[in-house]
Formats: structure tokens, C-alpha cells, sequence
């Protein structure tokens, strides 16, 4: 098994073959929570229409559909790969109900929730028909919540959070959504900002000769 570089210093010689479960479910997270990201930030960028005129809105909202469906497949995996871990040794029902885990339930149970609540965000998507659009976008304010507790979980329940590297990447990802949030605030107050209104012409000639 191939294990990227700036793991090795912090693996100390440990024979992989024994844990490969538990590596690959850390690999599946850490993938997990970069398509978290990309999906949070995707979605801020179509609501800020940020993009527009670089990529078509259309394909970009599809892409971004696509994205939301792949990240829970990622959660899945990170999650059941943990199933034959002979060390973890995790039942179905303490990977998939809050609370029920014997190892560090707080941050697990952060890690399910998120899940639940990404599965409803994503399912939205194809429901929008029937719960309306403004349903449609109170639900996606959850992906908010969502990537915080998702990158609690990954903080806290991760073994390798220790690694500067990873500190670095999580304090990226975090100042970049802050930025997107930011810029789509901004965008939505000049978008109500009522526009100036042009002065009469005979009121401008007056305070043309004031001058």
C-alpha cells in the first residue's frame, strides 16, 4: 500500500498490512472532507454568481449536483471501511447512528450528523419540484453546519490532525470559505442596494450655476 509522503515521518516504521483499514479510512476522510469544500465553496460561488462569465451557470450548478453526490459516496467509504478493522472493531449501528460509538463518541457523532444532514441537502436537489425553492434554500443554509461539524469530526477524530501539513490545509479551506461568505454578502447587499436616481434636468442646471 502507497502512503504519501508527509504521512511517513508520523507512521515511525508501523507495519501498514496491520492497519490498512484504518489508513484507508483516514484517506477516504481527508477526501471526504476536500469534496466538502469544494461543495460548500460551489455553491456559495452559483448563489454569488462569482463565476459567471467563466463558466456556464448550467453545467457549473450540474457539476456541483455531481459533487454533493460524490462527497456522500466519500463519507460512506471513509465510514464502512472501517467495518473489518480488527483494532477499531465497529459495529454497523456505531458508524451509522450518533452516540452509539465506543470510541470517541462526541466526534463520531459529529461525523454521522453531518452526513444526514448532506444526504438531505443533496436529496434536495432532486425534490425541489415538490418542496418549492424557498424550502429548497433554507435546507442548503445546513451545509453550513454541515462543514462545521464535519471538519470538528475531522479535527478531533482524526489521528493525523497533528500534522502541520494538515493544520495548514484545514486553516486554508477554512479562510477561503470565509471569503466566498463574505464576497456573497457583499454581493447580496449591492443587489438590494436601491440605485441612484438621476436629478431633474432643471434641478441639475441649478446646481450647475451654484457651482
Amino acid at each position: 500500500m502507497l502512503t504519501p509522503l508527509f504521512l511517513t515521518p508520523a507512521l515511525g516504521g508501523v507495519d501498514l498490512g496491520l492497519h490498512s483499514y484504518w489508513y484507508l479510512g483516514r484517506a477516504g476522510g481527508l477526501i471526504a472532507f476536500g469534496l466538502l469544500f469544494v461543495s460548500v465553496v460551489m455553491g456559495v460561488a452559483i448563489s454569488s454568481r462569482i463565476f459567471d462569465g467563466l463558466l456556464a451557470r448550467g453545467w457549473f450548478f450540474e457539476l456541483h449536483k455531481f459533487v454533493s453526490l460524490f462527497l456522500l459516496g466519500a463519507v460512506l467509504f471513509h465510514a464502512l471501511i472501517m467495518l473489518p478493522d480488527p483494532y477499531a472493531n465497529y459495529s454497523v449501528d456505531e458508524l451509522l447512528i450518533p452516540f452509539r460509538s465506543h470510541l470517541m463518541p462526541a466526534a463520531t457523532s459529529l461525523g454521522i450528523l453531518s452526513f444526514y444532514g448532506l444526504t438531505l441537502i443533496t436529496l434536495s436537489f432532486y425534490l425541489t419540484r415538490w418542496i418549492g425553492q424557498r424550502a429548497w434554500r433554507l435546507l442548503h443554509y445546513l451545509t453550513f453546519g454541515a462543514y462545521a461539524g464535519g471538519a470538528i469530526h475531522a479535527i478531533w477524530a482524526g489521528t493525523d490532525s497533528d500534522l502541520i501539513e494538515l493544520r495548514y490545509v484545514y486553516l486554508a479551506t477554512a479562510l477561503a470559505l470565509v471569503f466566498f461568505v463574505l464576497y456573497r454578502i457583499l454581493a447580496v447587499r449591492s443587489q438590494k442596494r436601491p440605485a441612484l436616481r438621476p436629478l431633474p434636468r432643471e434641478a441639475g442646471h441649478q446646481a450647475t450655476g451654484a457651482l
